[in-house]
């Protein structure tokens, strides 16, 4: 299926690969993608020789049909932006067809916020993906995993998994994360963020 500006919707969750990072807070973009994969019927798969796991499908959308490819790059968080020039070739997508999903410090968790665009706001994924594409046009979803009470011990927060309540908040946040992306399939980004953006968990 050739792709153009209109039909195709790049989601590009960030997380690291491995057992041991599952169900971390850090995993947030990796856990969002499985949730969309789940809800679509879908099974990401590795290609031969590619540091990427993907799947692909038609859903329907106002203008007819969008192609969603849904990726997890396989190269750990700090070198997430590595495998994007090879994938955006693939599908003939350009930095303004993505939506990069990760966790967010600054939001609680059960929280989703959507941006356009912007700084990394300190997040290592988002500064590896703004160096190798030369930009920072391109769409973001972050999902709150809150701060640790001692603000020295964030390295080990974020690569922790959380449990009872928090775990329960947490794992909110990524099924309204993944909500709003099969919104933003067949409604505006104007609408998809003011449905979820400052919206607080129930």
């Amino acid at each position: 299926m050739k792709s153009n500006l209109r039909d195709t919707l790049i989601v590009f969750g960030l997380g690291n690969p491995g057992r041991e990072y599952e169900k971390t807070r850090h995993n947030a973009g990796f856990l969002v993608v499985e949730e969309l994969a789940e809800r679509l019927s879908l099974k990401l798969k590795k290609p031969f020789l590619r540091s990427w796991r993907y799947a692909s499908t038609e859903v329907k959308s106002d203008e007819g049909f969008l192609q969603l490819v849904l990726v997890e790059p396989l190269t750990y968080m700090n070198a997430s932006g590595r495998v994007l020039p090879e994938i955006l070739h693939r599908y003939a997508a350009g930095p303004e067809q993505m939506l990069v999903i990760c966790d967010s410090l600054d939001l609680p968790p059960g929280t989703v916020r959507i941006k356009e665009k912007g700084s990394s706001a300190g997040q290592k994924g988002l500064d590896s993906i703004m160096a190798v594409l030369g930009t920072s046009k391109f769409k973001r979803l972050f999902v709150g995993i809150g701060r640790p009470e001692d603000r020295n011990k964030v390295i080990s927060w974020v690569l922790s998994t959380p449990s009872g309540d928090d775990f329960s908040d947490f794992m909110l946040g990524v099924s309204r994360a993944a909500e709003a992306v099969l919104d933003m399939t067949h409604l505006s980004l104007d609408r998809v963020m003011n449905k979820f953006n400052g919206t607080v968990k129930e």
